[in-house]
């Protein structure tokens, strides 16, 4: 949305947002819409605000809101359904995801969305189903090649989730997802030099892909590199900024200890 022609206020909450401020953002928005209160463009945003500060329950509740004014906007219903699935709320996220594909029945990523609803409910072969016609609809869909690569990395199919993720890699040479889950496939199968290679290449791509640097701390343990899984797994620290990764940050930093103290570091 281009931020030209909005309201100076709702402009002012965008750029906070955008400068990672989203405490800030939100006692704009929340100024914003009481001067507002038809504008759904104001919901969304603070939406967005509380999404950030892992406040999810009120970050769901103000796209509901924004929804009401404009029920028929498909990137909020997405991004509903996202909030929705990352609070668990499995049901209504498949219900965002469908009423998205009631406004555009060709939208591949919500059958996208769709599958990795079943993926969290554990029921893969519904969740290949739904990504396989995405991939239907539009072959080239790097976001359902990755998510088919990941069901068949769960049902234990792992050539097939190879072969998904590896189509991944040959539409965007540049993704760094792909090449962690190759990395992730790679160590379960104790295939560690494959396996260090892939998330080597992950985040040279993108240094602040935190998973990688977590598969790589794991890596040099299981190799007797004290030092460098030490080193991969304060990266791991750096870079994590997920709100839903509070145990494991807490697991590592207890790691990260026991490993200074080993090292005498």
């Amino acid at each position: 949305m281009s931020t030209d022609t909005l309201d100076p206020v709702l402009t002012t909450a965008i750029d906070q947002l955008e400068a990672d401020n989203p405490a800030a953002a939100l006692e704009t928005l929340i100024s914003y819409r009481a001067q507002h209160p038809d504008d759904p463009a104001g919901c969304f945003y603070q939406g967005d605000a509380l999404a950030e500060l892992g406040r999810l329950d009120e970050a769901i509740a103000a796209y509901r809101a924004g929804l009401l004014l404009a029920p028929d906007d498909p990137d909020a219903l997405t991004t509903l359904g996202d909030l929705q699935l990352e609070a668990g709320q499995h049901q209504d996220a498949l219900k965002s995801y469908q009423r998205v594909l009631e406004v555009d029945p060709q939208d591949s990523d919500a059958l996208v969305s769709i599958g990795l609803v079943h993926h969290a409910q554990d029921k893969p072969d519904e969740a290949i189903a739904a990504f396989q016609q995405a991939l239907e609809r539009e072959p080239d869909n790097l976001f359902a090649w990755n998510a088919l690569g990941d069901a068949w990395y769960g049902k234990g199919e792992h050539r097939q989730a190879i072969e998904a993720y590896q189509k991944g890699i040959e539409l965007e040479p540049d993704d760094p997802a792909a090449y962690h889950n190759l990395g992730e496939l790679f160590y379960d199968l104790e295939e560690l030099e494959e396996a260090e290679e892939q998330c080597l290449t992950a985040i040279r791509l993108d240094p602040a892909f935190s998973m990688s640097y977590l598969t790589l701390g794991s890596i040099c343990m299981d190799q007797d590199r004290m030092a460098e899984a030490l080193k991969f797994y304060q990266l791991y620290l750096k870079h994590e900024r997920s709100t839903q990764a509070a145990d494991m940050l807490a697991e590592v930093r207890a790691v990260v200890e026991g490993l200074k103290e080993e090292l005498g570091s």
